[in-house]
């Protein structure tokens, strides 16, 4: 089984269309998002319409909450305020209450998938540090446990037997074609970084290829117009922070 990982989409036409169109050469059986679908991107509707037609694995992010009313806007930042506003303007009852039925964490075996942390998942934590990361790896029941949020790619595989830490990758060029050195009693936690607003320098959108089978992981980076979805944020009238940051990835 092969799975392509999708995280923090963020309304990001473009980049989501790029990322597809590279898993479609892929041999992609199930498609997994890790939440934040929408957000800071202009084109909300359609994202949500690409993705609702692969029918993926899916959980909420804070932004799908804050757009939905579960979680406060004083959470955001002055910008994402802005973008949450302006997006829940523009989505319809159905797009919504698609967004309002997506569980925070789901399980398929041998996937247990959450934005943030297994901890406290309606809290958004940003699983930033390797304690952190041992906390959901020691409460995951499943081999793999994938992750969002922080926009960053990252690979660790926890030994629960030993209480160790055994691999550890954090950056994109590392993490291509890894084999994991897993058994039964090893948990592995994988953020495929995101698709639609990257965070670690590199423009690029970033998903992740996972073959259960073979135990290997691949995040891969593709080129999107960036130009583009940074135009359509402007014209939109959104905040210009949003557009300019998709140039840099940060």
């Amino acid at each position: 089984m092969r799975y392509a990982i999708l995280s923090d989409i963020h309304a990001n036409l473009e980049a989501l269309d790029a990322v597809l169109h590279d898993a479609a050469s892929q041999h992609i059986d199930r498609t997994v998002c890790l939440g934040d679908l929408v957000g800071y991107g202009a084109d909300p509707q359609a994202c949500l319409a690409r993705l609702d037609a692969l029918q993926p694995l899916s959980v909420a992010g804070n932004h799908d909450w804050g757009c939905i009313g579960k979680l406060s806007q004083s959470w955001f930042n002055e910008a994402a305020r802005q973008a949450l506003l302006w997006t829940r303007d523009r989505l319809s009852f159905a797009e919504l209450d698609a967004l309002r039925r997506l569980p925070l964490v789901a399980t398929e075996d041998p996937l247990t998938i959450v934005h943030a942390t297994l901890k406290s998942p309606e809290r958004f934590d940003y699983l930033m540090d390797v304690a952190q990361v041992v906390d959901t790896a020691t409460m995951c029941r499943t081999l793999y446990c994938v992750v969002g949020h922080t926009h960053v790619p990252l690979l660790i595989e926890y030994s629960l037997s030993r209480k160790a830490v055994t691999g550890f990758l954090a950056r994109s060029e590392e993490l291509r074609d890894v084999h994991l050195t897993l058994d039964a009693s090893t948990r592995c936690v994988i953020n495929p970084g995101s698709v639609g607003q990257p965070r670690d320098g590199d423009p690029r959108a970033s998903y992740a290829v996972l073959d259960v089978d073979r135990k290997t992981l691949s995040v891969r980076r593709v080129p999107y117009d960036v130009a583009t979805a940074q135009r359509k944020i402007r014209e939109a009238g959104l905040p210009g922070i949003l557009a300019d940051r998709l140039a840099v990835g940060r």
